[in-house]
């Protein structure tokens, strides 16, 4: 099964969220931004435990609402299905939830959740299709109900079709489910049905236990030790009682004798085997004891080791060059020995003894803590390795190098917003996704040509060239200015350093370089629909021979919303900026040594005549700005103070894409 779906109501940050998941996704956003919420949220939806709740769980810490988290699992396997069929939906799909209350013990007998506190309730549910009378909902009929319904049992009736006919004496309760099962299996095309949610049935969270993915967290600070341990209750140690179990009867016996040789060797059952330093020892001991008393025999007992007690105390070594133990090791490596232990222990619970294997849910904080970038690329690899299998991954991260343009649909952005009244304050969180239907529509609505031509594969080949780290960087930022090339990459943030108030790097602001105009309108589009306000930079080319290049220029003013007119100078407006020729050429004017300082940067970088555009505008950005006092020239500072307040406006798919 995979889980599809998931609603987040109440917890933490979450007011409410509705998140759609595939195989894998990476949180992005800045601090506090709700992405750890999440994670702990799928954590709660799979070890529901009280010891995890408090008055901070809720949101806004407002203990008199609910907490919710919701759930779909699609996909399921013919063993699953078989697991939950009283629970299933009509489509076979299962729709569950966890709730937590304050302010009453919980009810289930057989709940599997930790309840320490009284004042905290954790529910379970799950969701399906019932009938519209209430006489024919199992859950609700008892005596007493019964006993109610008999006195109208004429009336209990659908389309035409009398309940209690043949009937001639009230049932009891078991008859009446029996009953209502039958009249069902019968008239199911005649029965008014809806969905209704059923709490906290009997045996359900057994079911659940052995039935729902496995769930692992990893958090951004976890201790190597704790997961390296030989105890019973840590993951290393649960892979150690594997191995106990799997070792034949035959080589239990032979180790066992071993152990029991060494006892010899130690203690008194040994007799002449043992070690004649520990008999002498003893002997001399009991001699001075007899000056106080007489009669009383002093003996120096070894415990005898068991296979299970070895098992249980050993200690992980790692050789990097200098072998020692695993927590004297660097952070990284730490991090990356917690990721293999964890994953074996996954693998070793999640495969059954007949084969079977039964999915895995990974979710993790930020794995690049303590990685350097190559061994953050590696992490990237290693969760699609992983997911190839058919498990999933969801993760948090701050690094573009675990994100990738071309997987657009596997972003989940995090944003969070502030509301104070006086000394109050409410923090709200919000997550945006762009699903790759969805864009795949928009392409298709725009081109009629291309409707049913258009794949996934086809999709993120489009957007391939467009990754690169720089790129990525884009998800992270809290506006975004698309540029075409390094030239503006490399100066735009020199001038706006310049300018009171207007440097990009407090305002969150990233200049993500495009590779030309082409790849401009698909950046955009997914920048946008996530919702980071973007401001475009771009030269119009007018006079270019290169029809498409103009035709470029035009689509990108009307995807801004503005008209595809030729502007006739500088066009600057609040969400978009364009060079009526290029960059460089409609500077000159307001550089008055613009030649000589281009000569210098010639001579001083070692460039020749045709070389060197982006390199020369970042040198001049820094002689123009060092001056006393700095010179932006106008056009970019104009450009700059729009930039820095663009706002995010509307969606930029077509209407069909957005219904």
């Amino acid at each position: 099964m995979k889980l599809s779906y998931v609603r987040i109501q109440n917890f933490r940050s979450c007011r409410e969220i509705e998140l759609e998941f595939n195989h894998l996704h990476a949180l992005v956003g800045a601090n506090n931004a709700g992405k750890s919420t999440v994670l702990r949220a799928l954590e709660f939806l799979f070890n529901p435990s009280s010891k995890t709740l408090n008055e901070e769980s809720f949101w806004n810490k407002d203990t008199n609402l609910e907490i919710r988290v919701e759930a779909i699992f699609s996909g399921l396997t013919e063993k699953e299905t078989e697991a939950l069929k009283p629970y299933l939906m009509d489509n076979g799909d299962f729709f569950m939830a966890r709730s937590v209350k304050m302010g009453a013990k919980s009810g289930n007998d057989d709940d599997d959740t930790d309840q320490y506190e009284d004042k905290i309730k954790i529910g379970q549910h799950y969701k399906k299709l019932i009938p519209q009378e209430e006489w024919l909902q199992e859950t609700i009929i008892n005596a007493k109900n019964i006993a109610e319904w008999w006195k109208v049992k004429d009336q209990l009736t659908i389309a035409g079709l009398n309940f209690c006919e043949g009937i001639t004496k009230k049932p009891s309760v078991e008859e009446w489910k029996e009953k209502a099962r039958e009249f069902i299996s019968q008239h199911n095309n005649q029965i008014p049905q809806k969905e209704a949610w059923i709490d906290n049935p009997k045996g359900y969270a057994n079911v659940l236990k052995g039935t729902l993915p496995f769930f692992v967290f990893i958090p951004a600070v976890r201790n190597v030790t704790e997961e390296s341990k030989g105890t019973k209750s840590s993951p290393f140690g649960k892979l150690l009682s594997a191995i106990v179990q799997s070792v034949t009867e035959e080589k239990k016996i032979k180790i066992e004798q071993m152990l029991l040789d060494v006892s010899k060797q130690m203690n008194r059952c040994g007799g002449a085997e043992r070690v004649p330093l520990i008999a002498d020892t003893e002997k001399a001991l009991n001699k001075l004891l007899g000056d106080f008393f007489i009669g009383c025999d002093l003996e120096i007992e070894f415990e005898t080791p068991t296979l299970e007690v070895l098992l249980s105390a050993p200690k992980i070594f790692v050789d990097d060059g200098f072998k020692n133990s695993v927590e004297n090791k660097g952070h990284g490596l730490q991090r990356a020995i917690i990721f293999t232990i964890l994953r074996c222990y996954a693998d070793f619970m999640t495969t059954a003894a007949e084969g079977e294997k039964r999915n895995l849910i990974l979710a993790v904080e930020e794995p690049e803590l303590y990685m350097h970038p190559q061994a953050q690329r590696t992490i990237r690899t290693v969760f699609r390795k992983i997911i190839s299998g058919g498990d999933q991954i969801f993760f948090s991260t701050h690094s573009s190098l675990l994100v990738d343009v071309a997987y657009f649909d596997e972003i989940i952005r995090m944003e969070s917003k502030v509301e104070k009244t006086g000394f109050n304050k409410k923090v709200e969180s919000t997550a945006w996704q762009l699903p790759m239907k969805k864009l795949i529509v928009d392409l298709e609505t725009r081109i009629p040509k291309l409707k049913g031509k258009i794949t996934d594969a086809s999709m993120r080949e489009l957007y391939s060239h467009a990754y690169n780290p720089r790129r990525n960087e884009g998800f992270f930022a809290s506006k975004i200015i698309l540029v075409e090339g390094l030239t503006e990459e490399y100066s735009l943030p020199i001038y706006a350093d310049a300018i009171p108030e207007c440097s990009f790097d407090p305002h969150g602001i990233s200049v993500v370089e495009c590779g030309g105009k082409g790849s401009m309108d698909r950046l955009f589009r997914i920048f946008n629909e996530l919702h980071i306000p973007c401001y475009i930079i771009f030269d119009y080319d007018e006079g270019n021979i290169d029809k498409n290049i103009t035709d470029k220029s035009k689509e990108l003013l009307v995807l801004a919303g503005e008209s595809d007119e030729t502007p006739t100078a500088l066009f600057v407006s609040e969400g978009i900026a364009c060079f009526l020729k290029k960059w460089e050429a409609d500077l000159k004017a307001e550089i008055s040594d613009i030649e000589a300082l281009t000569k210098d940067a010639r001579q001083e970088l070692g460039l020749s005549d045709d070389s060197g555009k982006p390199l020369i505008a970042r040198y001049i950005a820094r002689k123009l700005t060092s001056q006393n006092p700095p010179y932006v020239p106008q056009s970019i500072k104009k450009i700059i103070e729009k930039a820095v307040k663009v706002t995010w406006g509307k969606s930029c798919l077509t209407n069909s894409a957005a219904q």
